[in-house]
């Protein structure tokens, strides 16, 4: 019997097995009882409590700073799928939602959860900043870095995300890499780290989460990011390039870094040193060819409370905090018996749960009471599908019935939200396992056309091209994980079918 293996990923990853078991009738938070409302742009979502005038600013404002990235980058700036924005009105509010560092809310100003079933962003409006769509900004470009992700080393996500964070935009003009006046007073009143000590810092390193320890982290990155990417030295600009170019080729981040820029990490600690001395912190500006400033449509509504209780119990679901996001799903059940939200929420807690025969009947209810929801689809077929295999994550064919319902679930995900990378892959796995490998071909290809950075896709579509029989275009297919920075699992599942196509 002919079997493929796949891992599923879970979209909302940490959170633990338990049982449904909050009460129904738990009392709403006061944040329930506000007024909420939704202003929606091309490609985004913002739900707040807050200000209406402040709320549409950050709308408009999004959509500025994306088209200005993708102008800037000279490519499309491909949010897949688009992102969802919480805005609480101050710090107060949104503290019960931030995720959870030692048993206490993490020290944020804003968060942002990558998943590949929803982009969160999660700010207050009245930070206490001067600059208080700096939060908004910094969140943002990593998502749309994201095709760096694998290959960037820490100091310098957060550094480039802060050089971006300062976005200013008029006609058809953008400046980024504004000074940072907090990390400037950081930076003045505490030594440097040493370079080799910013280099090891990792999204689980007391520097990176711990207040007393976070601020030179990211003072620094931002200071060292500035230096080299807008700062008074062109052969340090010049350089830049080369150190992208060997991160891109897999070159460890440190060695890449001296060999860039043909230094020694005590000697660029000594220029960084005289930069920040300096003070000249220019800005980066750049002509682009849409203008920035034209107005954007931006349609706003309501909120009712049951709609509420489900985005505020989806944040914290997507944190990884599920009984404490169980409450709100079933108090948003409770109060729209007749909306499906309640049940998809609750759906999405028992696939985090591994309890799938719950999730299935969750998402069939969900859908039975009219979801639009692409997500409610899509999970209702990853579950029925997964129910499928061998409960080793390997499959073979199934009957054209059980096939055919799966395919229509997933296509109607795919035409509720056509950017949605997920349910195009999946969709060619199962052509795939179904033998159809045109069809599962061209899934794969939108796939990776939405998620770039996502490697496991060049697998599926390489067995599909095999299947074909063009084991040229499957070699081309599998060259980037043959790269040292790949990840192991990749490069030898890559290798194992480099080996098949040898035989064809």
């Amino acid at each position: 019997m002919f079997w493929l293996r796949i891992v599923f990923a879970l979209l909302i990853p940490g959170l633990g097995l338990g049982a449904l078991a909050a009460p129904e009738g738990t009392e709403m938070d006061p944040i329930v009882q506000r007024t909420w409302s939704e202003a929606r742009t091309a490609h985004g979502r913002v739900f707040s409590c807050g200000p209406a005038a402040e709320v549409a600013r950050v709308a408009v404002r999004l959509e500025q700073f994306r088209e200005a990235y993708a102008a800037l980058a000279g490519t499309q700036a491909v949010a897949s799928p688009p992102i969802v924005v919480m805005a609480f009105p101050d710090v107060k509010t949104m503290r019960p939602f931030l995720p959870l560092y030692h048993g206490a809310p993490a020290n944020l100003a804003g968060f942002f959860k990558r998943g590949t079933d929803e982009n969160l962003i999660v700010l207050s409006l009245s930070g206490g900043s001067e600059r208080p769509l700096d939060v908004i900004f910094h969140e943002y470009a990593h998502l749309l870095l994201r095709r760096n992700d694998r290959i960037w080393p820490l100091w310098l996500k957060e550094g480039m995300a802060d050089v971006y964070s300062t976005f200013t935009a008029s006609g058809r003009q953008m400046q980024i890499g504004a000074p940072i006046e907090g990390h400037l007073k950081e930076l003045a009143d505490k030594p440097l780290l040493p370079l080799a000590e910013l280099f090891a810092v990792k999204s689980d390193s007391a520097d990176y989460n711990e207040a007393e320890h976070q601020g030179v982290f990211y003072a620094e990155a931002w200071l060292l990011t500035h230096y080299l990417f807008c700062g008074d030295v062109p052969v340090r600009k010049e350089r830049f390039g080369q150190f992208m170019f060997l991160l891109q080729q897999g070159v460890r981040p440190e060695t890449a870094f001296t060999r860039a820029f043909q230094t020694t990490l005590p000697a660029m600690e000594a220029e960084l040193r005289g930069y920040l001395a300096r003070g000249r912190f220019g800005n980066y500006t750049v002509l682009v060819g849409p203008n920035l400033s034209a107005p954007r449509p931006l349609r706003t509504r309501p909120l009712a409370r049951g709609e509420t209780c489900y985005w505020l119990g989806n944040i914290l679901a997507r944190i990884g905090r599920p009984d404490d996001a169980e409450p709100y799903f079933l108090n948003s059940r409770r109060l729209a018996p007749q909306s499906p939200l309640g049940r998809e929420g609750l759906g999405f807690l028992a696939v985090t749960r591994h309890q799938d025969t719950e999730a299935a009947d969750f998402f069939k209810d969900a859908l039975q009471h009219g979801s639009t929801n692409f997500l409610a689809h899509y999970w209702y077929a990853k579950v029925r599908y997964e129910g499928t295999s061998d409960g080793h994550d390997r499959y073979t064919t199934v009957s054209q019935e059980t096939a055919a319902e799966i395919r229509g679930g997933l296509q109607k995900a795919i035409a509720l939200m056509p950017e949605f990378g997920p349910a195009h892959s999946l969709l060619g796995f199962l052509e795939l396992v179904q033998g159809d490998y045109p069809a599962a071909e061209q899934q794969m290809l939108q796939a990776i056309q939405l998620e770039p950075e996502n490697q496991w896709h060049l697998l599926t579509l390489a067995q599909a091209q095999l299947g074909r029989k063009d084991t040229f275009a499957a070699r081309r297919t599998l060259e980037p994980l043959m790269q040292p920075n790949s990840d192991e699992k990749l490069r030898a599942r890559a290798e194992e079918l480099l080996r098949g196509a040898r035989r064809l």
